[in-house]
């Protein structure tokens, strides 16, 4: 849910008007594109947004990590 909060909240999903996709939209998007079921999208959205600060983005945290470790392997600087 961390990643379809910032995708929302950043407003770069956008429809072809221009206008912002709603945070529904999206949630709805990534339960048909993983098959999975996030429940109410308004809810988890805001048990995400009012996490502690150490928690805030611990799961895009290790998405980060993840990526850094891989660039290090691969030796790029």
């Amino acid at each position: 849910m961390e990643l379809v909060s910032g995708l929302f909240l950043s407003k770069r999903i956008i429809y072809k008007n221009g206008a912002p996709v709603p945070l529904s939209v999206i949630t709805k998007s990534f339960e048909e594109l993983f098959n999975i079921k996030l429940g109410d999208c308004y809810k988890k959205h805001e048990s995400v947004i009012s996490r502690k600060p150490t928690k805030l983005t611990e799961f895009l945290d290790e998405l980060r990590k993840f990526i850094i470790e891989e660039r290090e392997n691969r030796g790029y600087r």
